[in-house]
């Protein structure tokens, strides 16, 4: 009880709460601010906010700080810094799915035949600790423009890519004139059929999903945006309102929670998850197997208990509300599914 009342004592000292539920902008420029404060009261030390290489940086906002009751539960251990992420493992990369391998432009991942990532962000309203990108996120937050013509210039001449996965960080850290710029350029390549934007932003900073950026992106669909929530304590009357407001305007929503230790490795927390889900219409996806990064080891959960929890999940819902749940090998041609095994209880 102490924590959370001085968790809200903190909002208050470097955010006006009406502010909070309005301004994305304010609440990213008051983000600094609002991550020395937290990491001041829960005692984060200072080398987290380095320009070390090793490090992960720690960032948060005034919205997400307020969903948190305490450091260690479901979203304080998503956000929070721990030793652990110093833990050496032999099966651990800073490049687990081998995507420096696949850059073929500045900012194009092409791993897939008919499909291509572009990194086009590296920066977030909130640094999950558990990130596949985190050598990269938190360094030059923008690219520079000759990078974006080199990327796009690469997509051009590859008429086989139909499918472009706006990604990064975070692509909603942009502006809203980039983004409809970027979009307008991607439209303009006639091979192009589908858009993807990978966001976490209707659910770490649901102020982002504005009137005016949902009014840009239902010009440029087929536009499907996927996000990532994983824990009922992100569902807030903000999140429902950003998911609705993409929905109603003919953007469908597709959620990717990644299963983690602490967080939803309980059958109940995710079927709780995935029933709230369908009923702000928003798609269970995937359910994703940790990438073994570097850092984020301490968050995965053996398989065996993932199947476990599918197995429920399949017992006690409809299928409509069962996320598909994968493990990503850089070695194969897709996300592999990874079903319950066959007479499992």
């Amino acid at each position: 009880m102490k924590r959370m009342k001085g968790i809200q004592k903190l909002i208050m000292s470097t955010e006006d709460t009406n502010t909070i539920k309005t301004n994305w902008k304010q609440i990213l420029r008051e983000s600094p601010e609002v991550s020395k404060r937290a990491a001041q009261k829960f005692q984060i030390s200072k080398k987290w906010f380095g320009p070390a290489p090793e490090l992960f940086p720690f960032k948060l906002n005034g919205y997400w700080l307020r969903l948190i009751t305490a450091p260690d539960d479901p979203i304080g251990v998503q956000t929070f810094p721990d030793e652990k992420e110093f833990q050496e493992t032999a099966s651990a990369s800073v490049d687990p799915l081998q995507e420096e391998r696949y850059r073929k432009a500045p900012l194009i991942i092409h791993r897939y035949r008919d499909r291509a990532l572009f990194l086009v962000s590296n920066t977030c309203a909130v640094y999950c600790r558990f990130c596949t990108r985190r050598r990269q996120v938190g360094r030059p937050p923008f690219p520079r423009q000759i990078q974006i013509m080199e990327s796009l210039n690469y997509l051009r001449a590859h008429t086989e890519i139909r499918d472009v996965i706006l990604s990064g960080g975070d692509p909603l850290m942009l502006s809203d004139s980039r983004i409809r710029r970027l979009l307008v350029q991607l439209r303009r390549l006639p091979q192009i059929k589908i858009l993807r934007i990978g966001t976490r932003m209707p659910v770490t900073l649901p102020q982002r999903i504005t009137e005016p950026l949902v009014k840009i992106l239902r010009h440029f669909q087929p536009l499907y945006i996927l996000t990532q929530f994983n824990h009922p304590a992100e569902m807030t009357s903000e999140s429902r309102r950003a998911c609705t407001l993409l929905v109603e305007h003919g953007l469908p929503v597709l959620n990717q929670s990644v299963l983690l230790k602490g967080v939803n490795d309980d059958p109940e927390v995710l079927l709780d998850l995935m029933r709230k889900l369908v009923e702000i219409r928003v798609i269970p996806y995937y359910l994703h197997q940790l990438d073994p990064v570097r850092g984020a080891l301490h968050f995965r959960v053996p398989v065996e208990k993932g199947r476990e929890i599918m197995q429920y999940l399949w017992a006690h819902t409809g299928g409509m509300a069962v996320p598909t749940y994968v493990f990503d090998n850089p070695e194969a041609p897709g996300k592999i599914p990874l079903y319950p095994c066959a007479g499992q209880s």
